[in-house]
């Protein structure tokens, strides 16, 4: 079991890791660099795609904001009770939005990019991660 004060530690680890696939995607991006994707063979499709931008900026660019956002609230979380309910909101919508894409990338574009797929399930998981609020521990 872990210590209550060690959940944003994990959220913020997951951050780091979803920064640093946002970082590659969008340093591909810009590049023009076509990723490699062995594992789901569909990355060029989603990357590509029509849902790959919100108003016409790139999703990556967006999940370096979002991952930034979400280490340094954690940072803050640690500390500050209003960091904490301002993470939960920020994972929540990114929760929802990581719902969304996965949904496109499955459902509607019927390809999968790798990088995108971890990405979203990170999202999911800090999300549920943070509403596991209490330690509950039992004595016996």
């Amino acid at each position: 079991m872990y210590h209550k004060k060690h959940k944003y530690d994990i959220i913020i680890i997951f951050a780091v890791v979803t920064l640093c696939i946002s970082l590659f995607l969008a340093v591909s991006e810009a590049l023009k660099i076509t990723v490699p994707c062995d594992l789901t063979g569909g990355c060029e499709a989603v990357l590509t795609s029509k849902y790959s931008r919100i108003f016409g900026i790139p999703l990556a660019y967006l999940g370096i904001v979002f991952s930034g956002s979400v280490i340094l609230t954690g940072l803050l979380a640690n500390h500050y009770l209003n960091f904490r309910r301002l993470l939960t909101w920020l994972l929540g919508f990114g929760a929802l939005f990581s719902l969304g894409f996965l949904i496109i990338q499955f459902f509607v574009l019927k390809s999968v990019c790798q990088y995108c797929l971890v990405v979203d399930v990170l999202t999911i998981a800090m999300f549920l991660w943070d509403l596991n609020i209490e330690h509950i521990s039992l004595a016996v």
